[in-house]
């Protein structure tokens, strides 16, 4: 006996002759789920394609996304019901095109070349995505398209396309963060972009008066710590340290309110660079459970004494941080931290060098 002969006869004439669009809604997911990871012989493979063409010709919205919804993930809806779902409204086509397995490259293309933004943004969300998808993604999608497919680690991106990434990325920060974040973007395309943000930021931070001066330093330690984010890729955060020290640009103010802020990969990193050594042998020395690694890495690195008090308090508070409240969100982590540090007698000591950040971070909202 074939799948759709067990179903109720009355459950599948309800499906597409029920009085009301919930009523035809509510026995499409019904059949859907029964349908969904069902094994199916050939006869009922005509059958379903015969039933949810009609259920995709529904008038009602709400009919037509039940069936999208409830077979997004499954290989027995026909090709061809597919590719009507995916050319109809958004909410209708995304599930789909997000996750379907039975819709092809060249389906894909025609959705892309349309430029429907969502659709495309769904289609660079999809588990997985070959070269040629990802290159009209590129071509037809917009900025949070292409974030979506550069954040994508299912996405297959050539050479080529990458480059046209990184382009893309110079003028958009989402697409830049998503760039930034991905393991197997070409090494020489994220020194470029890195060294071209820096160099952004420092012509920007021009100044043409001595009050003009003294405020492009605060903000400028501002823009190095913050610049740089907890999720970017090795390859990327030494790139950006390898720029500011290029630069001569590694300096005690940016140090101290990167390790404030908890951010402890890019503390790191420049330490390592600065201190000549391998950032392995950084990162054991930098959190260590004993001060007297962090203590010779700093001095090393040639931080003034202030800098070297300051990290070492900053460490300690987020060693204990990171073990009681690791369930925090970012700005309340970064609260807490500067709660920790504003509070400690030694940097109580040599308070100027985080007076700014610390002000900054004990305002924060808690979120």
């Amino acid at each position: 006996m074939g799948l759709f002969q067990k179903l109720p006869s009355s459950l599948l004439r309800r499906a597409v002759e029920g009085a009301s669009a919930e009523d035809r809604a509510v026995a499409t997911l019904a059949i859907g789920r029964q349908v969904r990871a069902a094994a199916m012989t050939e006869d009922d493979r005509r059958f379903a394609r015969a039933l949810f063409t009609r259920i995709a010709d529904d008038v009602a919205e709400e009919v037509r996304r039940a069936l999208s919804v409830t077979l997004r993930n499954s290989p027995n809806l026909p090709r061809s019901v597919a590719n009507q779902l995916i050319a109809d409204m958004d909410s209708i086509a995304a599930p789909l095109l997000e996750h379907s397995p039975v819709i092809t490259d060249d389906d894909l293309i025609v959705v892309l070349r349309s430029r429907a933004a969502a659709k495309i943004r769904a289609v660079a969300s999809r588990k997985h995505v070959s070269e040629r998808v990802s290159g009209a993604v590129i071509s037809f999608g917009d900025g949070p398209a292409v974030a979506a497919l550069a954040a994508n680690d299912g996405a297959l991106i050539s050479e080529a396309d990458a480059a046209r990434i990184m382009r893309l990325a110079q003028n958009d920060d989402l697409i830049r963060e998503a760039a930034l974040r991905r393991e197997d973007m070409p090494a020489e395309l994220i020194v470029s972009l890195i060294r071209r943000k820096v160099g952004d930021v420092e012509a920007a931070l021009t100044p043409r008066t001595e009050h003009a001066a003294a405020i492009a330093r605060d903000v400028r330690t501002r823009a190095k710590a913050g610049f740089a984010t907890q999720d970017w890729s090795p390859c990327a955060m030494r790139a950006y340290v390898d720029a500011l020290a290029g630069k001569g640009a590694l300096d005690d103010a940016t140090l101290a309110r990167a390790a404030g802020q908890g951010d402890w990969r890019f503390v790191q990193c420049a330490l390592a660079v600065m201190a000549g050594i391998s950032e392995a042998k950084a990162g054991l020395m930098v959190l260590d459970s004993q001060p007297f690694a962090l203590n010779a890495l700093t001095k090393r690195a040639g931080l003034s004494d202030a800098a070297r008090a300051l990290l070492a308090v900053a460490a300690s508070a987020y060693l204990d941080l990171s073990r009681r409240a690791a369930s925090l969100d970012r700005r309340a982590f970064q609260r807490m931290m500067a709660e920790r540090i504003a509070s400690h007698p030694d940097a109580a000591v040599h308070e100027a060098l985080w007076l700014d950040w610390l002000d900054d971070g004990l305002n924060l909202k808690a979120a």
